[in-house]
């Protein structure tokens, strides 16, 4: 049995989209699994899956837990059923001041532990006072799980952690069986898929960036496509920037439902974050549509568009000059019709799509015919 597990869940997100797609790839495929999770939001995905006949364990917020009580109480819960060779698979890295007792936890009873990191190592260092307890917990994972190759060495550099890293994609759904023909030009529509989050998406250098763009494209449009705290803060920069007209701010989306429109509304797409973890969600589901992008090279971004220049350009995050100068690349590159979305969706299907991750999953955890077979 393995043990799908989250100490902290939210309504939608990567990690949330991650779970999803391999709760339902191991339910397809008939391998032993529970999902135990902590939610600081109801998680649609998350109803979902017990809609789906899924076992999962839930422990909804308790306001005012300053304690980690729930979260406490949930390793206890997981602890008292589990069974020697069983795994618990960390769909993201744990908390800090909780990783020691999960891992000692897991051992006592004979079973093994697995994490995987939602940052990349180099923006989630160790902080004081948990730093020796989580580099001495991490040390103790059986196995550490990144999901790019160009962040696996971040593990000893930032941990201190000598053990194998083991490279394993996101599971991810396929939404689209080919590619998605570009919309109608004027206007040219840039796309942003996530959390309306400033410091992390570095939106407010994008909004600097489309400034300077449309001097030269006026009939550009940026489309928003998330929610977030920053959506006020967005808005009064635009505004202040002059380009309140060419920003338009759709809000929240339904992620099993909505992206075919969102990716045939827009031209090619911007990821511009300050930092990130693997190869992001958004990033894959944008590749399968056959969608070109200007992304910053932080996290696991690389691994997918370093020395791909016809699926995505590298921009330096916070420097608005480098990032308005990628966007008119690549609206000359769509307007001159040079962008090949079959090219960019073989690139997807060369280690990044669903067969690629769960050959790389399943190897790890040594399932056998026997295993697979046993409910």
């Amino acid at each position: 049995m393995i043990f799908l597990y989250s100490d902290v869940l939210y309504q939608a997100g990567g990690i949330e989209t991650y779970l999803h797609a391999l709760a339902l790839h191991l339910h397809h495929e008939g391998i032993p699994f529970q999902v135990t999770v902590a939610e600081l939001e109801p998680c649609p995905l998350v109803d979902e899956l017990v809609d789906k006949g899924i076992k999962v364990y839930r422990q909804r917020r308790l306001p005012g837990d300053r304690w980690k009580v729930r979260q406490h109480f949930m390793m206890s819960c997981l602890a008292s059923q589990l069974q020697p060779g069983d795994w618990v698979f960390c769909v993201r890295q744990p908390m800090p001041e909780l990783y020691l007792r999960m891992v000692r936890l897991v051992h006592n009873r004979q079973a093994k532990i697995a994490a995987s990191w939602m940052f990349a190592p180099e923006f989630l260092p160790p902080v004081s006072p948990y730093e020796e307890k989580f580099c001495q917990a991490v040390a103790e994972t059986d196995a550490v799980v990144s999901v790019s190759k160009c962040t696996a060495h971040q593990f000893k550099k930032v941990y201190g952690y000598t053990g194998k890293v083991h490279i394993i994609p996101y599971h991810n759904r396929l939404f689209f069986p080919e590619a998605i023909p570009l919309p109608p030009a004027p206007p040219w529509k840039i796309g942003f898929i996530g959390r309306l989050d400033i410091k992390q998406k570095n939106l407010d250098t994008l909004l600097q960036a489309l400034a300077t763009v449309i001097q030269e494209w006026s009939e550009v449009e940026l489309h928003l496509y998330g929610r977030g705290a920053d959506k006020a803060k967005l808005e009064q920069l635009a505004l202040s920037l002059g380009i309140s007209k060419h920003i338009i701010l759709h809000g929240a989306y339904d992620h099993r439902k909505d992206l075919p429109t969102i990716m045939a509304n827009c031209h090619f797409f911007v990821y511009p974050s300050r930092f990130e973890g693997g190869p992001c969600f958004t990033l894959l589901e944008i590749m399968q549509a056959g969608r070109f992008c200007v992304a910053a090279p932080v996290g696991g971004i690389p691994d997918l568009y370093e020395g791909f220049p016809d699926i995505g350009l590298l921009v330096a995050a916070d420097n608005s000059l480098e990032l308005s100068q990628g966007i008119i690349t690549a609206l000359e590159k769509v307007a001159n019709g040079s962008i090949s979305g079959e090219k960019i969706r073989d690139r997807y299907f060369d280690g990044f799509d669903m067969k690629s991750a769960h050959k790389a999953w399943t190897s790890l955890f040594c399932f056998t015919k026997f295993q697979l077979k046993r409910k």
